[in-house]
């Protein structure tokens, strides 16, 4: 075997596990996104609502749709936070993927090289 299909299959289970990081990335910043994502829609569409109950009589529920209104913005800003990080890591499993691919082909052809190169020596 080869110098260069040596170095080529050592390489290539730091390139898998770099594609793995960076799909477990990916995971992470979906989960979050999921995760914002139902809680701003539980915050748009509240459970209950009584508009002759006692906290709507004494003010409660204004003090309560200010809160609602300011955690909506809070969310709606982490969740464009989270898209952003998203593409990102779409960018990098994109580039980490690229590099995998691109050994496999390099160790493919430093393969063909050697069997081709054995098979010369043997007919020598």
């Amino acid at each position: 075997m080869s110098d260069a299909l040596s170095d080529i299959r050592r390489l290539l289970p730091v390139l898998d596990t770099a594609y793995q990081a960076e799909q477990m990335k990916m995971g992470r910043i979906m989960a979050r996104i999921r995760s914002l994502s139902d809680t701003l829609r539980e915050l748009e569409n509240p459970q209950s609502f009584d508009p002759l109950g006692p906290a709507s009589r004494l003010g409660a529920d204004v003090r309560w749709e200010a809160w609602v209104q300011e955690r909506k913005d809070l969310i709606t800003r982490e969740l464009a936070q989270a898209y952003r990080a998203r593409e990102e890591a779409r960018t990098g499993m994109a580039a980490a993927l690229s590099k995998l691919e691109a050994a496999r082909e390099m160790e493919r052809r430093a393969a063909a090289q050697a069997r081709q190169l054995a098979l010369r020596r043997a007919s020598w």
